[in-house]
């Protein structure tokens, strides 16, 4: 009997990434990776190039698409981009039903947290909260083992958070702060202070290039942010790099169709 899988997708800001899962065990594959291209039209056709290939290659019963922004996941919709301006509106739903297959759509973050907490740093905890640090910064929250939207799918935008009132967390501390060569630890674990104040996290798992690569240093980070954690026993909140690597995001994507939320 022929293999069956899923193929997880995450698009985003600098690379699209595709990982196939099996669908009897949790098996992953490494299915490709390209750059991102920086227009519509250059982006539509490598992803369906990339997709066909795999359609070829393997049995795929579902494809899930991790979106970097604003998802209207009950219809795929891609409503805002911050860092691809040019899929702004950009109706996923209908360009994936050319292959045939069934889809699923949701926020690139919540991907990653969908994957650390079934698969990865998350699985002993009900609560939990992720940070992703790359082009832009997002998030997700966890509570007694569900993921919650909210009322219009924008939950977990933690990059879009005023900082000091000079700027949001993404741009004092993403990808720009990055280039400047700026205190980005600084903005980063003030920020995730705030998220255990606000969340009371049983652990915060970080993910993003950056933090993968280790540019993002795990041990200053908890420094910074336990001198603006209130709660003597919430300085104690693990706060951890994934372990699912670069394409955390990717296998979240195809979980979509495993986890019933």
């Amino acid at each position: 009997m022929k293999n069956k899988f899923y193929l997880g997708i995450d698009i985003g800001g600098t690379k699209i990434r595709g990982i196939l899962l099996n669908k009897s065990r949790n098996q992953r594959l490494f299915a490709f990776q390209v750059k991102t291209p920086k227009n519509r039209k250059s982006f539509l056709e490598i992803l369906e190039k990339e997709v066909r290939k795999i359609l070829q290659k393997r049995k795929i019963i579902g494809i899930g698409i991790g979106l970097p922004g604003i998802v209207d996941v009950r219809r795929g919709l891609f409503i805002k981009a911050p860092n691809l301006p040019f899929l702004n509106g950009w109706q996923a739903k209908k360009f994936f039903k050319r292959f045939r297959v069934k889809t699923k759509f949701d926020n690139d973050s919540r991907c990653f947290l969908r994957a650390e907490a079934f698969l990865g740093a998350g699985k002993k905890y009900k609560d939990v909260i992720c940070l992703t640090v790359g082009t832009g910064i997002g998030g997700g929250i966890m509570i007694n083992r569900k993921i919650y939207y909210g009322e219009k799918f924008g939950a977990g935008e933690f990059g879009h958070m005023i900082i000091n009132n000079k700027g949001t967390l993404e741009k004092l501390g993403g990808k720009e702060a990055f280039l400047k060569k700026k205190d980005y630890h600084q903005v980063i674990g003030a920020g995730i202070a705030d998220l255990i104040n606000a969340f009371d996290p049983e652990i915060v798992i970080l993910g993003g290039g950056p933090v993968m690569s280790g540019s993002v240093k795990i041990k200053k980070l908890k420094k910074i942010a336990n001198r603006s954690v209130m709660s003597p026993l919430a300085k104690k909140t693990p706060i951890v790099k994934g372990k699912l690597g670069e394409y955390s995001q990717a296998i979240g994507a195809a979980l979509l169709f495993k986890i019933k939320q």
